[in-house]
């Protein structure tokens, strides 16, 4: 009986050890995922441009809904003749800005007129085959914020990779935890995607010198209400959508604007469990560390 006891006492410390060991390999792993993550997508960032194509992000509401703000608009050189209704990214005449419009008409003589799709009238400028940056191949809805973070996600996650094999074994989860959730934090805080919006242009009402009108533009990622902060008619759009509102003017002619998230009961639901998800995992960690040795006793 004393052999069989001596054999089995040492089997508790290499359990515990395998499953510490296992622990750090799930780690490892996750850290090593999130750097091929990156990596893949600043090398085919890259590969685009190598390729001859453009990455832009759309800033302006001017194309709404179909590219609103935050969209990712890929372009490749222009071969043949630009065509009526196709999308097209160019330099105003005499201008270092870029635009992505449609070609809303081509003239005899080859100058070429543009408009976004949300402005109701032309752009007020003609432009040449030479001031045309590139035509659009496809656009992506909100992906552009992705490529605006890329940069800070990119040294995140080399810091974390860097980092991480110079902490303790016993303290490498709680690092991974707060990076982690700081490479989630700091883009959303810097960027600020989720809520936001435009007001196109506010005018006085009819008959009422102290009620302004406004076009508001959700240029969010999530459903959003803009409520005007002196009272009035607010309004609650998804993602890319417009919509007007009114309320009173200040005495000096201004109508400001409130915008607060406005999701769904489901939407809430899925937030705040996002929100908690740290707090929930860290309690979980506790808890299977807590029962771990009464289940090895």
């Amino acid at each position: 009986m004393s052999v069989v006891t001596l054999s089995q006492a040492p089997s508790q410390p290499r359990a515990a050890g395998t499953i510490a060991r296992q622990r750090r390999g799930r780690k490892g792993v996750l850290a090593l995922g999130a750097l091929v993550v990156v990596v893949i997508a600043v090398a085919a960032a890259f590969a685009w441009d190598l390729a001859g194509g453009r990455l832009f992000v759309m800033g302006t509401p001017s194309m709404c809904p179909s590219v609103c703000v935050g969209s990712l608009v890929a372009d490749q050189p222009l071969r043949g003749a630009p065509h009526t209704g196709e999308l097209i990214t160019f330099h105003p005449p005499g201008s270092t800005e870029i635009y992505t419009h449609e070609v809303s008409a081509i003239f005899p003589n080859g100058m070429i007129q543009t408009r976004g799709l949300a402005n109701p009238t032309h752009d007020p400028w003609l432009i040449t085959r030479s001031d045309i940056v590139g035509r659009v191949v496809w656009t992506a809805w909100g992906l552009g914020w992705a490529l605006k973070a890329l940069p800070m996600l990119a040294v995140g996650v080399l810091a974390w990779v860097l980092v991480r094999a110079r902490i303790s074994t016993t303290s490498r989860r709680s690092w991974d935890r707060v990076w982690m959730t700081a490479m989630a934090v700091v883009p959303l805080w810097v960027l600020n995607p989720l809520v936001r919006g435009l007001m196109a242009g506010v005018t006085i009402k009819k008959g009422s010198p102290h009620q302004g009108q406004a076009t508001v533009v959700n240029t969010g990622l999530l459903t959003a209400a803009f409520h005007p902060v002196n009272g009035g008619h607010g309004v609650a759009l998804a993602s890319a959508r417009t919509g007007s509102l009114s309320g009173a003017l200040t005495r000096h002619g201004v109508l400001y604007v409130r915008e607060t998230l406005a999701l769904p009961a489901w939407g809430w639901v899925v937030l705040v469990a996002i929100v908690f998800s740290p707090l929930l995992g860290y309690l979980l960690h506790i808890w299977r560390d807590d029962e771990a040795p009464a289940g090895n006793a």
